[in-house]
């Protein structure tokens, strides 16, 4: 795969700015090798998705803006320019790091599904260690979490479309990818929550927080939420009832007739309700069956 010289210039941009917010355009230009007129225009570009200005011969990244600035209690944060994946990237940290990347080169959902990660967009994966019950209200958990992240800082009604994207409009602004490794009563879980914030969108059933509020937004607010409700995951999941409440009360795929692509087959039937592991019950031909996320490679609705 090709990726352009612009794009190169872009992350290293990025590389130093990460390092130090502000910056003499000279300076930076000295420091990237890259001349001072190309460097305004590169710029230029980069403020449609990140909150970086030239302002006064300066260039200034908003800290709110740039995730190294956080620095959350009981975590690691490590914040990188360019990896393959966040999700393989933090397999190599201890538990309760969170790994994240302006750009991914092998981001990947389900079944290895691509995930898009251009520049402006939130990835990242976050390591927890859980013990087996915990674990497995992830599925339950992280999209409501998602879910409120988005509403309390932006105001927007999300939905959860069966089994990990978050929808508004139908259109996805964020996905979910749910790892683990296991151990004696216990869990390493790698997080994956891709959102689409002020990255450039080109596929025709998806959006970003950008478009939905109408401009470019601090991707701290999101990230830090998700980080202080990753924190107190554990009181998260001790309220079964209410969390699975609020799991169906936003689940988008309740009550609705799909088509189910799974590795047996392809199912067609009405969606009538999510167990506790977010398995799927989907009632076809008269008999209910449930369906694992594992077991299910696509699901799209019958209008």
């Amino acid at each position: 795969m090709v990726y352009s010289e612009k794009l190169l210039k872009k992350l290293l941009i990025l590389h130093h700015l990460i390092q130090k917010n502000e910056w003499s355009l000279l300076e930076l230009s000295w420091e990237t090798g890259i001349p001072s007129d190309k460097l305004s225009k590169i710029i230029k570009e980069m403020s449609k998705n990140y909150l970086i200005k030239l302002e006064n011969n300066k260039i200034i990244w908003s800290p709110a803006d740039n995730p190294s600035t956080i620095r959350p209690w009981g975590w690691r944060l490590i914040h990188k320019v360019l990896v393959g994946s966040t999700q393989q990237v933090a397999k190599g940290y201890g538990p309760w790091s969170i790994v994240v990347a302006e750009y991914q080169l092998e981001g990947r959902g389900r079944y290895g599904r691509k995930w898009l990660s251009g520049l402006g967009g939130l990835w990242i994966t976050a390591s927890m260690s859980l013990s087996n019950e915990e674990a497995a209200l992830l599925p339950i958990a992280v999209p409501v979490i998602t879910l409120r992240s988005l509403e309390t800082q932006f105001g927007i009604n999300a939905k959860i479309k069966w089994p990990n994207d978050i929808i508004v409009d139908g259109r996805k602004v964020a996905g979910i990818l749910i790892e683990a490794e296991a151990f004696p009563n216990r869990f390493i879980t790698y997080v994956g929550i891709g959102v689409n914030v002020n990255n450039d969108i080109s596929l025709e059933d998806a959006t970003s927080v950008k478009n939905i509020v109408g401009s470019i937004v601090p991707r701290n607010k999101i990230l830090a939420t998700i980080i202080g409700w990753f924190s107190r995951i554990r009181k998260l999941v001790d309220d079964r009832e209410e969390l699975v409440k609020q799991y169906m009360n936003n689940l988008d795929t309740l009550n609705r007739r799909v088509i189910i692509e799974t590795v047996q087959g392809t199912i067609e039937g009405v969606v009538v309700d999510v167990s506790e592991d977010g398995s799927i019950i989907v009632e076809s031909k008269a008999k209910k069956i449930s369906l694992d996320p594992s077991d299910v490679y696509k699901l799209r609705y019958i209008d």
